[in-house]
């Protein structure tokens, strides 16, 4: 697939970090599966990983940091 941004990369397989926030807390995840280009660097996230990073960052948040580093968890929906 050629990105559609920059219109010269393929997209290949790798992996990607995601930063959400919530309210005061940031949450970065980091070993996302990603489409990303070879040229420009874009990043793509099929519908699946993105449902399975949102119910994994809906776990509870320690209050008491402003940034937790969390790492994606594959399971059986993506």
């Amino acid at each position: 697939m050629m990105c559609v941004i920059c219109k010269l990369g393929m997209m290949i397989d790798d992996f990607a970090s995601i930063t959400l926030e919530f309210g005061e807390t940031i949450l970065v995840f980091k070993n996302v599966p990603a489409k990303v280009c070879n040229n420009c660097g874009e990043e793509y996230f099929e519908d699946n990983i993105l449902a399975s990073l949102f119910e994994q960052a809906n776990s509870p948040i320690n209050q008491l940091s402003q940034i937790q580093l969390r790492h994606f968890i594959k399971n059986e929906l993506t």
